[in-house]
């Protein structure tokens, strides 16, 4: 019998059907798990920002109710209660107070007829504040009539009644309140300030003897939003609803704008109607054109003070955030590649099990010769 060995044929067929089928699988369940993973990343981290724009905000909340504070029982010590209604006694003279306002502003100089301005023991407290709290960078003094009564250092005018602060802590004279400005650039101190009025009280009675002024440098809050730093793209702004930047690390001009300030005030016109304490996450292509994550929270000021409207917006960019899943992508890659290397031997394995017989089954045949029993003796008897 003779054996002739053949060598099996590579099937494309079953190579064509496991590639079909198991390629296709393993792409659609990467693209899955890939797709999956990212989203409930992207949820996740826009939650932490909002948490921590929302820490954020509690600080800046903090600073400023704190200073609010600290300007209010300043305006009831005696010795400035005393001043200011020392101050509101001497009958308004309209004509001299324009006289010595344009003689301030001219000189730059106190005239020799407010030189107690300066020099008064409500002046020298004033002084000795602004000396041990460098936050406080300049405190003013008026009585009733908006006269400047004392101060901490030269101002720019002696008549302060004509200032917005001054009214609106003054309100209607019979009960002030407190007055505070947004952030603005003080040219006097050079720094980023708050201007926080607050009404004097007069010595028997509650009733408003004066305002007190103070410009209060935003330093320590400005740390609280610009002193957050995680990963190398993250950033926290304080700003305003129209986009405006209030506070933020880098130095910001007036027309500088929030870079996600469209998909801001959309975000907060869905919320217009709901509490007034919320979070919010959403993606925006920053001014680099790569996807940001941000998270936004509210400061509570603007229920106090509607003229104080903050938001802390905190942000990083996607690849920065997506960076640690980079590394199970390569291993997925490495698993697909495993894959179709199984998929090709399998392959092979079944062409060979699938291909003709590995050997010849036609047999030659051999005829033998008749075999003759011989009979035993039992037989031939």
């Amino acid at each position: 019998m003779a054996f002739h060995l053949r060598h099996p044929q590579f099937n494309f067929r079953v190579v064509t059907v496991f590639a079909l089928v198991a390629i296709p699988l393993a792409a659609i369940g990467a693209t899955v798990v890939l797709g999956v993973g990212q989203s409930q990343l992207r949820q996740a981290f826009g939650l932490q920002l909002s948490q921590v724009a929302e820490h954020t905000a509690a600080a800046v909340d903090a600073y400023v109710f704190r200073r609010i504070i600290d300007v209010s029982m300043m305006a009831r010590v005696p010795t400035l209660r005393q001043a200011a209604a020392a101050g509101s006694a001497v009958p308004l003279d309209a004509e001299r107070v324009k006289r010595l306002d344009r003689e301030w502003q001219a000189t730059r100089k106190v005239p020799a007829d407010l030189a107690s301005t300066m020099t008064s023991e409500a002046a020298a407290l004033l002084r000795d504040t602004t000396r041990n709290d460098p936050i406080y960078r300049e405190i003013l003094l008026t009585d009733r009539s908006g006269r400047l009564v004392a101060a901490s250092n030269v101002t720019t005018d002696y008549y302060q009644g004509d200032e917005a602060w001054w009214r609106e802590a003054f309100n209607d004279g019979e009960q002030g309140r407190v007055s505070i400005t947004d952030v603005r650039w003080d040219e006097s101190a050079h720094v980023l300030a708050l201007d926080i009025a607050v009404p004097v009280p007069d010595v028997s009675s509650e009733r408003p003897a004066g305002v007190l002024m103070v410009v209060a440098d935003v330093r320590e809050m400005l740390a609280s939003v610009a002193g957050l730093e995680f990963g190398r793209t993250g950033e926290a702004l304080l700003i305003r609803p129209d986009g405006s930047i209030v506070l933020s690390r880098n130095a910001v001009g007036p027309d500088d704008r929030f870079f996600a300030t469209a998909l801001l005030q959309e975000r907060l016109q869905a919320l217009k109607k709901g509490p007034a304490q919320f979070r919010t996450a959403f993606a925006a292509s920053g001014d680099d054109g790569a996807q940001h994550l941000i998270g936004v929270a509210p400061s509570q000021l603007s229920v106090s003070y509607p003229n104080l409207p903050w938001l802390v917006a905190v942000s990083q960019a996607e690849d920065e955030v997506f960076a640690p899943i980079r590394s199970q992508v390569t291993n997925l890659l490495l698993m697909i590649a495993i894959a179709v290397a199984a998929v090709l031997i399998l392959s092979l394995g079944f062409s060979m099990w699938l291909s003709a017989p590995a050997f010849d089954a036609g047999v030659q045949l051999v005829e033998h010769s008749k075999v003759h029993r011989i009979a035993d003796d039992n037989e031939a008897a």
